[in-house]
């Protein structure tokens, strides 16, 4: 059952963006509601705790820059994931309707794919001749376009793609304590798309008023091991209002002041306070997604899993990523209560020691 307390709700400031995510070796932690112009998370001092050397600050810098799409039949999940051991270029693509999902995924050496700093007219890539990903980020003209292809897969169909996703609504920024100085920085944002994709040469075009996006900037010093429960989920209600969430329980400390969780609503961003992600029945039945203020109770229902698993002792990974349907409710100051029913996301469950 969900604790409420009917005499208060969840606040926290969200504040103008800071020019950088550190100052003069300090971060500047908070929520903002624009993007931070320099993404400058090596110049943190000691953000291990130690005085460790440039490269090795830089080994535990883990980075990644994602995108989800929501169609009228079709999610797809595009991620460039820099963990500077090795690197991972991945397209998933659902299918609605057939409930069919198609995973195409390079692992690559780390040097063979690019994350940028921040979003400000910046490109993010990984190519070859069989998969291929290009993000270019225009936030200084509030727009950033996506394309990318996967050809010859033993038994999946080639896909080609090519989006742009105009950012025009109002982001979720964070800078997050892992500790005292040890950030995680997030720059997270719904916002309406259109574009098209090519399935085996078949064409699908997706206009403005049924396609919806959220791009994930996404970097932070995480611990040798790392663990987080997450889910998000994207698209239009029945009025036709473009409507979002993310919610995420991870391992920064005082998540009451410092947490990325918010709901998007007609092109405005609501902060939200501490999730709770359940699994009563496993991780392939349904999740219970819940707050102690009340404001949260969702229920996410997995139709397709992405897996990964890995045990090298010294490296381990335990990586769960189902796509699925959303129902139930977020409510902000007992006075915004938005349903979320059959709204397609994702979620992951995901253990990593590297």
């Amino acid at each position: 059952m969900v604790k409420k307390h009917l005499d208060t709700s969840y606040h926290r400031p969200v504040l103008s963006p800071p020019e950088s995510v550190v100052k003069q070796g300090k971060c500047n932690f908070g929520t903002f509601n624009k993007a931070i112009k320099t993404i400058n998370m090596l110049e943190a001092d000691r953000p291990l705790g130690w005085p460790a050397p440039a490269l090795i600050s830089n080994f535990r810098l883990k980075e990644w820059e994602a995108i989800q799409l929501a169609c009228s039949d079709c999610f797809f999940c595009l991620a460039v994931y820099n963990t500077k051991s090795i690197g991972t270029a991945i397209i998933m693509a659902f299918h609605r309707v057939t409930g069919t999902m198609h995973v195409y995924q390079h692992k690559v050496p780390f040097w063979r794919l690019k994350v940028p700093r921040g979003l400000g007219n910046t490109y993010c890539y990984y190519h070859s001749k069989r998969l291929s990903i290009d993000i270019h980020n225009y936030l200084d003209n509030d727009c950033l376009t996506l394309r990318f292809f996967a050809r010859g897969f033993p038994g999946k169909p080639d896909i080609e793609g090519a989006f742009t996703g105009y950012h025009t609504t109002t982001p979720i920024v964070t800078v997050q304590p892992f500790s005292k100085n040890r950030p995680l920085y997030s720059h997270k944002a719904l916002m309406p798309a259109d574009g098209s994709v090519f399935l085996d040469h078949k064409k699908c075009d997706y206009p403005i008023h049924t396609t919806s996006m959220i791009v994930d900037d996404h970097k932070g010093f995480y611990p040798y091991v790392m663990e987080y429960d997450w889910v998000s989920a994207l698209g239009f209600s029945s009025a036709g209002d473009l409507q979002g969430f993310n919610l995420t329980d991870n391992q920064i400390v005082d998540q009451e002041q410092y947490n990325e969780n918010c709901l998007w609503l007609s092109g405005q961003m609501y902060p939200l306070p501490p999730v709770t992600i359940n699994r009563p029945g496993g991780v392939r039945k349904t999740w219970h997604i819940t707050d102690k203020y009340g404001q949260v109770d969702l229920y996410f229902e997995p139709l397709a899993d992405v897996t990964s698993y890995l045990d090298l002792l010294i490296a381990k990974t335990k990586y769960h990523g189902p796509t699925g349907r959303f129902s139930g409710r977020i409510s902000v100051n007992h006075k915004i209560n938005t349903l979320f029913s059959g709204f397609i996301g994702m979620g992951e469950m995901k253990y990593v020691k590297l």
